[in-house]
């Protein structure tokens, strides 16, 4: 994996994401003041829109002083390892250098951790603060010793702007052979280290937990507790877990032969920021962003999560993908009021969720209605029982919500003369509101049904005959010549919006016009669909199958290089062809974007591997989940993926262009 480094800025300081699924923070070219930090968990009430939004968290800020004068730092480079998740900021500070570096760690899940070292000689001060806005501070509290051991320099409880929900934090700050001072003064929280530089240079190190109040009643006070545990392991462990942590995670890197640098920089990058983004310990789920920026679609959770990024985990990191569905199975009764509230049976998850699992799509926006997000959750449920085969989880948790859903599907659909049929339904694309029988939400009502049942008799109730007829008289709208339709009287154009293909790519339906309706997507404006958010990773997947190598390659090059920018490979949410605009675009845009890394890993997993877990019964064996000829892009030899969990085994996968199948190869561990 590499490293990232950058010694010019230009015009735009770059920003660094650096996250472990329950915090994250965006480090600028100037780290030690103005990084932006965000809790899972810690929301607020956006002013204007007025619904639930992510909070700004209060984060260190840094200012030095020299042999007893005060020095800015001169920025001189920064690199970030993607291997650990570590990112380094080089600085000269008087006739001194300082290497700040920080983390987000994934084993000690609250904790952001700082390692300063001095190198020159001199005596160096640090002084620490943090941005508590008054009007939504709680409590201050500088540090207590007991039998002359210091718990923490300094803790705070700090409300959300609506006081709905609170973070707590905690700080210290220790070195070998530093001097700590706390603050004596309530109105500030803030600390000063003086540390003796000599030729051998000196460290100093800050630890700083966040704990959002949805996880525990006095925040402030568990943060204090999880800085005085993390001091029993020491920094020097806390930081050898984190790396065997990021070490295990890369032994599902995917690696693509003949492809060139610039594809395993892409495929790297989007591995590493989609599971810096991702926790099994987080108590919300992942939004499009992560938590890289507030402002970015509120923080909610839409079906991105499960549609684009929960494929990666669920075959890499079990625990992580568990994690996200266990935060909709928590939510249940949430969407158990929506479904009641839309005057449907069952369960509705809505289309933006929550930290309550409420709907908080904007009032005014259209969204509501793209109810196939049912579906997707569904979906992935269906899908974590297949690959895992975990029986206490089917039983406890994936069968009630297949069940639930399934008992919204038989509400939702109105039987007509030519079967049952979904009106007024907005699918995948937008820009069609208010349309009867998407062919991609019929096609997934009618697979959730076939597994629910078949969950029902796995569970000794019997097949639920009512679901299995629904699902076999399913209306679809298929045109004379054999493609079907987006939705029932899709208009004949030019360019059209290739969303409905994903009924067969990732969730493996066919039919005997499958090729004649992917190739009329292909040559009637997929390609144009290149640049957009989400389905854009994989659009690739498509052609291959197909035979077209060629194809492939073109769209997978739009979909998904023309998405980076440098210098630390970040991801916009729309593709920008021209590389001259990238940088300027990319900070009018925002960046990170997960849910299209997410895209690509899952079409390299699934797609172009030809593996589908919902293929044949919910129990059948895997080896039925692979389909034959293998095609891969133009140029591209052979795609392996280091390791991946299949029902409690671990495997290698690899699959060369023009084989008949992938191949797996048992790892013992």
């Amino acid at each position: 994996m590499k490293t990232h480094t950058v010694t010019y800025w230009g015009k735009f300081a770059p920003e660094a994401y650096v996250a472990n699924g329950l915090i994250g923070f965006r480090f600028g070219k100037n780290p030690f003041v103005g990084a932006t930090g965000l809790l899972s968990g810690f929301t607020t009430l956006r002013e204007g829109c007025q619904v639930e939004a992510l909070a700004i968290l209060p984060t260190p800020q840094l200012a030095f002083e020299v042999n007893g004068e005060a020095v800015e730092p001169e920025i001189l480079s920064q690199s970030y390892d993607f291997s650990n998740g570590e990112f380094t900021t080089t600085a000269k500070l008087g006739g001194m250098t300082l290497d700040y570096m920080v983390y987000c760690s994934r084993t000690c899940p609250t904790l952001l951790i700082s390692h300063l070292t001095f190198k020159g000689t001199g005596t160096a001060a640090v002084n620490l603060s943090y941005d508590v806005r008054e009007e939504h501070r709680y409590t201050l509290a500088e540090s207590r010793c007991w039998g002359g051991v210091r718990a923490c320099d300094g803790k705070c409880r700090q409300y959300s702007y609506d006081h709905t929900t609170s973070a707590g934090f905690a700080y210290r700050i220790f070195g070998a052979d530093s001097k700590v001072q706390c603050t004596d003064d309530h109105e500030k929280l803030c600390g000063r280290g003086e540390i003796a530089v000599t030729e051998s240079g000196a460290e100093m190190q800050i630890i700083t937990s966040y704990v959002p109040s949805v996880m525990h009643s006095e925040p402030h006070n568990q943060a204090q507790r999880m800085v005085q545990l993390a001091l029993w392991q020491g920094v020097e462990r806390l930081r050898s877990l984190n790396r065997e942590a990021w070490a295990k995670l890369w032994e599902s890197r995917i690696t693509v032969e003949g492809a060139g640098e610039e594809w395993q920089d892409a495929i790297d990058a989007s591995f590493f920021y989609l599971m810096s983004s991702a926790s099994e310990f987080s108590p919300n789920s992942v939004p499009p962003y992560g938590l890289s920026h507030a402002d970015a679609y509120e923080g909610h959770f839409f079906w991105d999560t499960e549609s684009f990024m929960f494929m990666a985990p669920l075959f890499c990191a079990p625990r992580v993908a568990r994690a996200m569905l266990d935060y909709r199975f928590r939510r249940l009764e949430a969407a158990e009021n929506n479904a009641r509230l839309n005057g449907y049976m069952g369960i509705q998850f809505p289309w933006q969720s929550g930290a309550t699992g409420d709907e908080v799509t904007v009032p005014w926006a259209s969204q509501a209605g793209e109810q196939h997000i049912n579906l997707d959750v569904a979906l992935a449920f269906d899908a974590y029982a297949r690959v895992s085969a975990d029986d206490g989880y089917i039983r406890e948790r994936v069968w009630p919500v297949m069940r639930g859903v399934a008992e919204w599907i038989e509400s939702r659909v109105e039987k007509t003369a030519r079967g049952y049929e979904i009106l007024h339904i907005t699918g995948i694309d937008e820009e069609n509101d208010d349309v009867n029988n998407d062919s991609y939400s019929n096609l997934m009502a009618a697979k959730v049904l076939r597994s629910a049942s078949a969950y029902s008799e796995m569970f000794g109730l019997g097949k639920r005959k009512k679901w299995l007829e629904i699902a076999d008289n399913m209306f679809l709208p298929v045109r004379e010549d054999g493609v079907m339709e987006q939705f029932e009287g899709m208009p004949e154009q030019e360019k059209q919006h290739a969303t409905s293909v994903m009924a067969y790519f990732p969730y493996g339906y066919e039919d005997e016009n499958m090729y004649k309706t992917l190739n009329y997507f292909i040559t009637h404006g997929m390609f144009e669909y290149c640049c957009y958010p989400m389905l854009s990773g994989f659009l690739g997947v498509y052609p291959a199958w197909c035979g077209d190598r060629e194809t492939s390659l073109k769209f997978y090059e739009e979909a998904n290089l023309t998405f980076f920018c440098e210098p630390f490979h970040s991801s916009t949410e729309w593709g920008i062809p021209d590389p001259a605009d990238r940088i300027e675009m990319s900070r009018r845009i925002g960046t990170n974007f997960i849910t299209a890394r997410g895209s690509l890993l899952s079409g390299l997993i699934m797609g172009l591997t030809k593996m589908c877990p919902w293929k044949g019964d919910v129990d059948a064996p895997v080896d039925e989940w692979f389909g034959e000829n293998i095609v891969l892009p133009a140029g591209w030899e052979k795609i392996t993926v280091g390791k991946i969990y299949l029902r409690d085994k671990a495997y290698r996968l690899t699959a060369e262009h023009g084989a008949k199948r992938a191949v797996l190869e048992e790892i013992t561990e």
